[in-house]
């Protein structure tokens, strides 16, 4: 600011402030930290299934062409899916993409409309996945992959929190509905921490196995093949493979419940005062991450469906020549 010639230099506190005051005015808030982290989980996921496709798709493809078409790169891409540091930055990376979707469920209140297209999306990927196992590729089909377990974790999380929510429409108005308004709408994600304790404390036991994380289930495969991959639907099954009949496999428990776990930081730090902390590290930096962070639903399903795609058109022209 300047004066008669004088330069008086603002506070920095006021500067925060002006700083916080234009991110939190805009038409539709969004908090870059959220989209940045989503952006980065996305691009490694796309990267490891980048990989995953040149160590178990393209053989088959090159079959199929009777092409030899990145061959050099199937014991790399082995080697890297078996590295240890690989599954465990795979697990971290998991996790946080599904405590950012609780993180998210907390600043909507139309869960409901968010699950429809995700069930639609994951229905639509079993049913083509189907098909392409049976005429083209097989081991290729999906019956409950990343997408239906977030469709059921954002289910799950809109059917708890309306329950809260007309819990709350009961308790009326005043100090005390208030106290107990803001205690219940922590209830979706206590449910899913208590889950997980319970999971990990009665049906699975967690294990570092030469330097890489492992879960290994405890509860037992019971009754008919039916029976048994219903069960592996919601957790994880003792001597049952469920990744030998579905290609992606994310049961419910544990990964839902981490999903409904995360809503806990989303109220904790997206509706009190803590929820601008970092405005003011926005800025050019991060446009890239952001970006791919604002599409990340679309990039996640997406990408399922081109590398393969691409893959396959690369081989296609490489066979003509």
């Amino acid at each position: 600011m300047y004066i008669e010639g004088i330069n008086i230099a603002r506070p920095k506190a006021a500067g925060y402030r002006t700083m916080v005051g234009r991110y939190s005015h805009r038409k539709r808030d969004r908090f870059w930290e959220i989209d940045f982290l989503r952006g980065l989980c996305v691009l490694l996921m796309v990267f490891d299934h980048f990989m995953y496709c040149l160590w178990d798709i393209m053989p088959s493809l090159n079959e199929m062409f009777g092409t030899t078409l990145f061959a050099e790169w199937r014991n790399i891409a082995i080697q890297y899916w078996r590295w240890n540091v690989r599954i465990n930055v795979r697990e971290v990376v998991i996790c946080t993409f599904f405590i950012l979707c609780g993180v998210s469920c907390t600043l909507t209140r139309g869960n409901f409309r968010r699950f429809i297209p995700l069930a639609l999306v994951a229905v639509g990927i079993s049913a083509v996945t189907a098909f392409i196992d049976e005429n083209f590729i097989a081991g290729t089909h999906i019956i409950f992959g990343v997408i239906h377990m977030i469709a059921a974790g954002v289910l799950l999380y809109a059917l708890f929190d309306n329950a809260a929510s007309a819990v709350c429409d009961v308790l009326g108005k005043g100090k005390k509905a208030r106290v107990a308004e803001t205690i219940l709408r922590y209830v979706p994600g206590l449910i899913g921490i208590g889950f997980l304790i319970m999971y990990f404390t009665c049906f699975a036991d967690l294990h570092i196995v030469d330097g890489a994380i492992r879960i290994d289930s405890t509860f037992a495969a019971e009754g008919s093949q039916a029976e048994r991959m219903l069960r592996a639907i919601f957790l994880y099954v003792n001597n049952y493979n469920f990744e030998s009949v579905s290609a992606d496999y994310f049961p419910i428990l544990p990964y839902a419940m981490v999903i409904l776990a995360g809503g806990v930081i989303g109220r904790a730090i997206y509706h009190t005062a803590a929820k601008y902390t970092f405005a003011p590290l926005d800025g050019a930096w991060n446009r890239g991450f952001c970006f791919l962070g604002r599409h990340s639903a679309f990039i996640f399903v997406a990408h399922m469906v081109v590398i393969p795609v691409l893959l396959a058109l690369f081989a296609l022209i490489t066979s003509l020549f």
